[in-house]
Formats: structure tokens, sequence, C-alpha cells
């Protein structure tokens, strides 16, 4: 390599991994950030972190516990079991009490792991820059617009803890020291039983995450079975507790948190139909560079036998994928995507199978042809992803689905905040005047909780009837 090359693909996999965090930050703050100065406190889901931290507006350590039994649904559960998530809420309610500034720049962090970790993956197979570049492109899809745009959201926290699963699996599997490897093997087990504890739909890949991990681990002898046996029951046992638990709740109710009628058969039937909806948007990306580059004469001619056991490791994470899809489409009894915070994790596993491809046609190229091509073919192909989304940057980026919400958040907690801060200067100064909330629907629910909720932070107030924020004649 020459003095350029060496600069533009360093070989320190530290310095590597210090550049991917930190170019992941730029990312995340570049799309979420003004959120952390600009935004405040919102109608939806927010009011809950009030309540933890009632009229004093603060929540003592000692009191977490109490708090998450006794204001959360760990304690009662409501057709739902998320202990994981309400924990994490509780402790940052703790630790960032009522400045919204903490609260955003939590988000963004959370954001920047998840990226970072699909960056370092993928960077193994198909070089840093590549795979910064898939990165970038993972960024900006449109699923994120619904989810770091709230402080509410539990895809926060499961975004943030299925990166952590990817750092922990690389350590694991690629990691030189047995010590390393099985603390990533416990840093896997943790994040599987967190994403589980975060909403029910996570639970296929709480449970199908550690499963690929420890699989692959046995195959290349990483890890003792022992480990992966103490492990694997710890997760399940999570799994089991929280499973038990929702489906109780369920057969109580007969339908789940949102009204939808519960049934194995519903839930198969999307589930089938999800694995086929799946497999034909991408099964026909794998046949193509095999029939190019054989045309080509850049590779060998080999049987379908032989390239399917050379290409294991790779079919199977593309089965992982789709199954996993398939997954979510049945829990969800839908099919992806929505254009909604839903979509996490589902609409990530059709985009994340065409980098797989990419990523192993990129390791393949190595051993075809000369190194120095296989790194200007790199270049060639990562100024060209950058070039379309740089354009779209810089003239559509208001347009753009997550920079767009984020605008459109600022704004609305913008407004909430200096209506709900009036309201409350309102009712400090006549006590005795009642607050009417009017409803205009459903649908105003939990908005009115909200206010009531952020409004009580300031000044027990008193409601005489549902309604919007209007001071009473």
């Amino acid at each position: 390599m020459n003095w350029l090359e060496r600069r533009l693909f360093p070989q320190d996999r530290l310095l590597n991994f210090i550049f991917i965090m930190f170019m992941s930050g730029v990312f995340s703050y570049l799309l979420t950030g003004k959120q952390i100065s600009l935004a405040n406190w919102g109608m939806i889901d927010d009011q809950e972190v009030f309540s933890y931290l009632g009229p004093s507006l603060h929540l003592a350590p000692g009191d977490i516990w109490n708090t998450l039994l006794t204001q959360t649904e760990v304690g009662t559960p409501q057709g739902r079991f998320r202990p994981a998530y309400y924990f994490l809420k509780v402790v940052e309610a703790a630790l960032f009490g009522p400045n919204v500034h903490l609260w955003y720049l939590g988000n963004t962090i959370c954001f920047a792991i998840f990226l970072g970790s699909v960056w370092w993956t993928t960077a193994r197979f198909a070089g840093l820059w590549l795979s910064g570049a898939l990165t970038a492109s993972i960024a900006l899809l449109s699923l994120w617009a619904d989810v770091w745009s709230r402080l509410g959201p539990s895809e926060i926290f499961g975004a943030a803890s299925a990166g952590v699963m990817l750092f922990a699996a690389d350590l694991v599997l690629f990691s030189g020291r047995p010590l390393l490897r099985n603390v990533g093997a416990v840093i896997v087990a943790l994040a599987a039983v967190t994403l589980a504890g975060l909403k029910e739909t996570f639970i296929p890949l709480a449970a199908g995450g550690p499963a690929l991990v420890f699989i692959l681990a046995v195959i290349e002898r990483r890890l003792s079975l022992a480990v992966i046996a103490v492990l694997s029951c710890v997760i399940l046992g999570c799994i089991g507790a929280i499973g038990f638990v929702v489906s109780k709740e369920l057969h109580v109710a007969g339908a789940d948190y949102y009204g939808k009628s519960i049934g194995p058969g519903v839930t198969l039937l999307y589930a089938v139909l999800g694995g086929l909806d799946g497999l034909l948007r991408t099964v026909w990306l794998w046949a193509l560079p095999l029939v190019f580059l054989s045309i080509l004469k850049v590779v060998p001619q080999r049987p379908l036998a032989q390239w399917m056991s050379d290409s294991r490791f790779a079919i199977g994470i593309y089965l992982f994928l789709i199954a996993m899809y398939a997954a979510q489409c049945g829990l969800y009894r839908n099919l992806f995507p929505q254009n909604m915070r839903y979509d996490f994790p589902a609409s990530l596993f059709v985009p994340f199978s065409y980098y797989v491809l990419l990523c192993y046609v990129s390791y393949q190229m190595r051993f075809y042809l000369h190194s120095r091509l296989t790194t200007y073919i790199s270049i060639f192909l990562t100024i060209a992803i950058f070039a379309v989304y740089s354009a779209r940057l810089t003239l559509r980026f208001s347009s753009m689905p997550l920079p767009q919400a984020v605008s459109a958040n600022i704004q609305k907690t913008d407004i909430f905040f200096k209506e709900l801060s009036a309201l409350a200067a309102s009712a400090k100064e006549k006590p005795r005047s009642p607050v009417i909330l009017e409803a205009y629907g459903p649908d105003a629910y939990e908005a009115l909780r909200g206010r009531q909720a952020c409004a009580s932070a300031c000044k027990p107030l008193k409601v005489r009837r549902l309604g919007s924020l209007t001071p009473a004649r």
C-alpha cells in the first residue's frame, strides 16, 4: 500500500473504531441533534416522566424501585409487560430530571450507538468507507422519522440494545482473547434480555439474535458449550417469564393492547405472507452477482452445491433476516413498511439483506481480484453512494422524513410548552379558578392526559371537565 492508501484505509482497529464512533455521532447529531437545544416537552408519552418526578420534579435513586412497581405497568400489567423499558425510563427520570435537553441528548447517543454498530460490523467485510456509505443510507430510512422525533418510543432503547448486541457479537466471533469472547457473550445475553423487556414484538430478535451468534460461535469454536448453555437458559427464562405475563393478560382481555383480536391463525398467516414477501423482494439479488461475474469469467464455474457450501454463513445470515422479518409481520399482523415507528426492526431486515450481499461480494472479490483493484472499486462505490445522498441532503433536506419530523417536533413542543407555561402562570395567579379541558374525540385522551400530568408538575390544577387547556372565564 502507498502512503495515500495507508491514510485512507488505516489498519489499526482501535483507530478505525474511534473514527467510526465519531462519525456515527456526527450522523446522529446532523439528523436529530437540533432537538437537544430547541425541542421541549411534548404531550404524548412525556407525561409519564412528570408522574415519576412528582410535584418536586425530583426522583431520588432510592425511589426508583418503588416508582417502578407503583407507577408503571411493571406493577400492574395492562395487556403488555415491558419491565426493561419502564426501568430505563425511571432511571432516566432520576438522572435527567426535568432537563429535556439531556433526554434528547440521550436519544442522539442511542442513535449513534446503533449506527456505529452497523458501520463497525460491515467494515470487516466491505471496508471502512463503503460500510460508512451503507450506514449513512441506513440513517436516512423513513422508519426513523417516528422514532427519533419523540422521547417516548421503546424503539429508541431497542435500537441502542440492538447496536450493543452487534458490538458484542463482533467481540464473540472475532476477538482473539477467550476472556473478551466470554464477556461479549454475556453482553449479548444482557442485550437480548433488555430487548425482550422493551417490547413484546422485539422478542423474536431477542431470541434469534443470540441463537445466531451462539451457533456461529460453536461452528467456529469461539465459546465453550457450558457458557452457551448457561446464557441460553438465562435468555430463555427471561423471555419465558415475559411471554407468560403477556399471554395471561391477553387471555383475560381477549385482544391486544391496541384492541386487535388475537389468535394463532392470523399470526401464522401474516408470518407466512411476510416470509414470502421478504423472499420475493430479495432472493433475486443473490443470483445477479453470480451470473454477472460468471459471464465476465471473473470467478470460476462451480456447481450450485459448492457455491452454497462456500457461502453458507452469508446464506445463513440472509435466512435469519428473512425469518425475523416474517416474525415481525406475524406479531404485528401486517406487512411492512408502514412508515411509522412500528417498522422497527422489521423494515431494516430487507435493506440489511442487500448489505449482507454487498459485503459478501466485496469480501469475495479479495480472493479473485488484485487488492488494489478491490480498493478502487470500494472507493468508487462509496463516492457514488455519498454523491446520491449528499445531493438529497443539499437539495431536499427539509423534505426528508427524519429531518422533517425533527423540525415538526421542535415546532410542536415549543408551542405546547409556551401554552402550558402560560397556563401554569395563570393558575398560580388565580389558584381557585378551574381549568377546563375540552376533548374533541377519543384520540384526544392521551394528549389530555399528558397536559394534565405536565401541568400538575407546576401546580395542582382543578379539572372540572375534559377539554383543551383553556383558563375558565
